[in-house]
């Protein structure tokens, strides 16, 4: 019972009554006899208690739940309560003193600015929800058709390069790579995304157990994570081709670092075959490029025999930035596809 009560009044006081209704009546009326109530009880510990005191919180609820018209109710009902209940017997017998007219006028200009100040913060908050509602439902249209995009061109893909299986299957990888980060900055409503998270989708299709990862949970900023979600899908690529992933006991480590605005991250691979420095530029390198380029930082690739070992130094970004993203950039720079040996 107690309950399904705090509920009801969760869901009142968050969603409010409709105004002018019998139930916004019956609501701003009820506050009135809780002020009365509590005017009595405060009535037996100290009888020189304000008369008017309690009535302004009712009529604050009130105009806050139920409108400016349920609002004005209570301030009536309850400036009539108190006269009849509360007042001084002299009140009643002799003529209002000056004192006793203030205190009635106080009242009365105090439920108006009450009452006027609650429906605006009523009207402000109901135009905050429907752009809100609106900007849900341009969120949900604009995923829907990132989504159709991104289909479409894994369509045009495929049949292009119908003949060349290789080429099309690390081109699907990276629009896939790409939707999965944008689903999860969907999620966030395009504010950003967790990095853990990031690099828990990236490896999941090759099991978690091979991979190992250290570091706090950073929020990355929309435009860095779809940047740093490329350059990790890459590297996994590569090391599920050439390195620690193409053995049955590879594994990779994967740790990283906030301090201030600068995210070092770093790579490890053990496990696997020995790496072999990249014989010519491909897209991996080139896309890695490009977001040191975009983020201010810089990197450092060992071929150590245990297995390839990269350090990232990035600047995260405060806020999402405008601009090109690092997924058209490399693009438009690259025109080739990774050689057989390469790690980006």
């Amino acid at each position: 019972m107690i309950r399904r009560a705090i509920d009801w009044w969760r869901s009142v006081w968050g969603f409010g009554l409709r105004p002018r209704s019998l139930s916004a009546w019956v609501f701003a009326l009820a506050w009135v006899a809780i002020a009365t109530l509590l005017r009595k009880t405060l009535g037996l510990v100290s009888p020189d208690s304000a008369v008017f005191a309690p009535y302004y919180s009712a009529t604050l609820v009130a105009a806050l739940v139920a409108g400016g018209a349920a609002g004005t109710l209570a301030a009536i009902a309850g400036g009539l309560v108190a006269l009849w209940l509360f007042v001084p017997p002299d009140w009643v017998l002799a003529p209002f003193v000056k004192e006793q007219v203030v205190s009635v006028l106080m009242f009365a200009i105090s439920s108006v600015v009450i009452v006027w100040a609650a429906e605006s913060y009523r009207g402000l908050l109901f135009r905050l929800r429907a752009e809100e509602a609106t900007r849900r439902l341009l969120n949900h249209e604009l995923d829907h058709r990132i989504k159709n995009m991104l289909a479409s061109v894994q369509a045009i893909v495929n049949e292009t390069l119908r003949e060349q299986p290789a080429s099309r299957d690390r081109i699907d990888a990276r629009i896939a790579a790409l939707g999965a980060t944008n689903d999860l900055l969907m999620r966030s409503r395009w504010s950003g995304a967790v990095l853990r998270e990031i690099l828990t989708r990236e490896f999941a299709p090759y099991g978690l157990a091979r991979f190992t990862l250290a570091g706090e949970d950073i929020e990355c900023p929309a435009r860095f994570a779809l940047s740093l979600a490329l350059v990790v899908h890459e590297l996994t690529t590569n090391a599920s081709k050439y390195g620690a992933l193409s053995t049955v006991d590879g594994a990779i480590d994967v740790a990283w670092r906030h301090d201030g605005d600068q995210l070092a991250f770093e790579w490890t691979e053990r496990g696997g075959p020995p790496p072999k420095p990249a014989t010519r530029r491909g897209f991996g390198t080139k896309l890695l490029r490009t977001c040191v380029r975009q983020f201010d930082g810089t990197f450092d690739m060992d071929y150590a025999p245990s297995g390839l070992r990269l350090r990232l130094s990035l600047r995260l970004p405060r806020a999402p930035q405008a601009g090109k993203s690092t997924l058209a950039r490399a693009a438009h720079e690259t025109g080739s596809t990774p050689a057989a040996s390469e790690v980006p």
